[in-house]
């Protein structure tokens, strides 16, 4: 898998939050009290907070050469 873009978007604010290379971690503090997190940039794709409160927007291609 390769990745083109790590990013998620917030189901309650619609503020969309990207990694954009390794360890790039980014926190999103959403005013509904939803908090998460995307991390990883082109390398991996690592979320923290509850998937009810993000839409994963990655954008990856399937069996890529790395």
């Amino acid at each position: 898998m390769k990745i083109i873009r790590n990013a998620a978007k917030c189901r309650h604010c619609g503020k969309v939050i990207e990694s954009t290379h390794v360890h790039d971690f980014r926190w999103h503090e959403c005013a509904a009290g939803k908090d998460f997190a995307v991390d990883g940039g082109k390398c991996y794709l690592r979320r923290v907070g509850s998937p009810e409160d993000y839409e994963d927007v990655s954008e990856v291609i399937e069996d890529a050469p790395v």
